[in-house]
């Protein structure tokens, strides 16, 4: 459709050096085209805008946007609901199938030692399960986020160093001369730490690195996370499959997989607290927060076939992975939790935290002490 608009005559007044001059007339012919697929978005066939109408667009727009609504910071599944499921019903499928027989039985088998691990394994994701509701917080939020699971990975790390200097004596020994827990838990923690610095630098160096829509740095900072989380976990397999090993290995090993998996919970909440607010996607936290526990089962069984031969060294996988969570407590999370809220505030909740695992591990550790 075109409107055609002509003025007889153009007057413009002007000053110069102090006089008025007035322009001769001018024909002006000016074409508006304008195409039929406008007339939905908010245009009138006079050239106004209808405010009303774009108002309710941009709020259409926004309503749509992940992350962006506006209901008190809560952001339902949406469009990963059936990724979601998806995800639920093979882990149902594996747990069906995987399960043995009989749970109760004197002599574990490898399906044992499988089933057990991966129940504690798959608990992880329900300490990620809260964060999945929540849109990306504030920066006070998300410092606080990083403070609270920094206080988490550390708890985490002094239990992991205790339990394996507490280890039964093995009498390993090294060119003649005895090693004991302690020295390699040491040896462990100091190769983890080296082990997560070495990784930074090597993950750093690649700038286009992208784990999603998220690139540089952050992304780098999460894969290293994540990368340190699943070496923890390589640690609590190794556990597991030693446990169903001797006598009464069978109930020892079902209740050190249940302890496990009470303990994943709050290890699931703190993978959820460092990614959700770098705006990692919910179902991408979910998954990532199951796989990171993953080798629980895988390295159970191996354990299991083979203990001799991998009993030597789990106290020295235990401090690898103390070492590197408490790198990457120091030096990732407190220090991104510095910068967007104060130290004191950063502390507490630090300590808040901190106290909170110790509380959960004295328990389970009670409740182990009392069923043995």
């Amino acid at each position: 459709m075109q409107c055609h608009v002509q003025t007889e005559e153009v007057t413009s007044t002007r000053r110069r050096n102090g006089k008025s001059a007035v322009d001769a007339p001018a024909k002006v012919d000016v074409s508006l085209k304008k195409l039929s697929s406008e007339s939905g978005n908010g245009t009138h066939s006079d050239g106004k805008i209808d405010s009303a109408n774009l108002d309710a667009k941009t709020n259409g727009k926004n309503a749509n946007t992940p992350g962006k609504s506006g209901g008190g910071g809560w952001n339902v599944l949406g469009q990963d609901s059936t990724s979601f499921a998806t995800v639920i019903t093979i882990m149902a499928l594996i747990t069906y199938f995987t399960m043995p027989e009989s749970l109760s039985v004197k002599t574990p088998t490898v399906q044992h030692v499988w089933f057990y691990g991966w129940l504690a394994a798959i608990t992880t994701g329900l300490g990620a399960l809260p964060l999945l509701f929540f849109s990306k917080p504030s920066d006070f939020w998300l410092g606080a986020s990083n403070a609270i699971a920094a206080g988490m990975m550390l708890s985490a790390s002094y239990s992991l160093v205790t339990e394996g200097v507490a280890l039964d004596y093995d009498g390993a020994a090294l060119y003649g001369h005895e090693v004991s827990h302690t020295v390699r838990v040491v040896a462990g923690v100091l190769l983890g730490m080296v082990f997560v610095r070495g990784t930074k630098t090597f993950v750093e160096g690649y700038e286009d690195l992208r784990l999603g829509d998220i690139s540089g740095l952050e992304a780098a900072k999460i894969f290293l996370i994540i990368s340190v989380m699943t070496l923890h976990s390589f640690a609590e397999g190794l556990g597991i499959g030693v446990a169903f090993c001797g006598k009464g290995g069978a109930h020892l090993g079902a209740f050190i997989s249940a302890s496990l998996a009470v303990h994943n919970v709050p290890e699931g909440l703190a993978v959820a607290l460092v990614l959700v607010p770098r705006g990692v996607p919910k179902f991408q936290t979910f998954a990532m927060a199951i796989m990171s526990s993953l080798p629980q089962p895988i390295i159970a069984v191996p354990v299991y076939l083979f203990v001799e031969q991998f009993i030597v060294w789990e106290s020295v996988g235990l401090g690898f992975a103390a070492g590197a969570m408490f790198w990457v407590a120091c030096f990732e999370l407190i220090a991104d939790a510095v910068q967007e809220m104060s130290i004191p505030m950063c502390s507490f909740s630090l300590s808040c935290s901190f106290v909170g695992m110790m509380a959960i591990s004295a328990w389970l550790d009670v409740v182990t002490a009392h069923e043995l």
